[in-house]
């Protein structure tokens, strides 16, 4: 085979998720503060109803969240947050979260990979790409979904990879990579 391409898992989908939670609360801190302290009237009663819809659609989606896929109640509550902001005339932290989802959303989309060829090794992850030589690894090893290459400057790297990759053989991969590693000198 003239080379290997894996599909690596990711913990993206868990940094989302995280980053998702933070925007929610600090977005349902500024709603309360503002509800609490703005002079103006129209200001408190967004920021209120900015509250209870937040709340309102947690819960729907807490009650319902087998017939919801979160990725849809995490939608609805950005549009919820850029409204609010659109609402108080509050551009720059409506553009801001704006901006903030897209990019998190097109990082998500994208898969890392792994590919291991005769010429080098590369690992492309979200917005990164590593080109390796083999003449800088050790030792590379495919064994139960989890590829490891240790390198010579005392460098590991270890993922998992995605169950999609099964096509080839484990043995068939490490018989490849000690190839590479050594390679057998041509006869003269």
């Amino acid at each position: 085979m003239d080379q290997f391409v894996f599909t690596l898992k990711d913990n993206n989908q868990k940094a989302f998720n995280s980053f998702f939670w933070f925007l929610f609360f600090l977005h349902l801190i500024a709603a309360a503060v503002i509800a609490v302290n703005a002079s103006i009237s129209y200001q408190k009663n967004t920021a209120a109803f900015s509250l209870i819809t937040f709340l309102v659609i947690s819960a729907v989606f807490y009650l319902f969240k087998n017939k919801f896929k979160q990725k849809n109640y995490q939608l609805a509550l950005f549009v919820v947050m850029v409204l609010f902001w659109l609402a108080l005339a509050a551009w720059l932290p409506a553009v801001i979260v704006t901006v903030a989802i897209i990019f998190a959303f097109f990082i998500l989309q994208k898969k890392s990979v792994a590919i291991f060829s005769a010429e080098n090794i590369i690992i492309t992850r979200s917005l990164f790409k590593k080109t390796y030589t083999w003449a800088a690894v050790q030792n590379g090893v495919l064994k139960d979904n989890l590829l490891s290459v240790d390198f010579k400057n005392n460098h590991l790297l270890q993922v998992e990879i995605a169950d999609t990759n099964t096509s080839f053989d484990e043995n068939t991969f490490n018989q490849f990579c000690k190839q590479q590693l050594n390679p057998k000198p041509l006869n003269s």
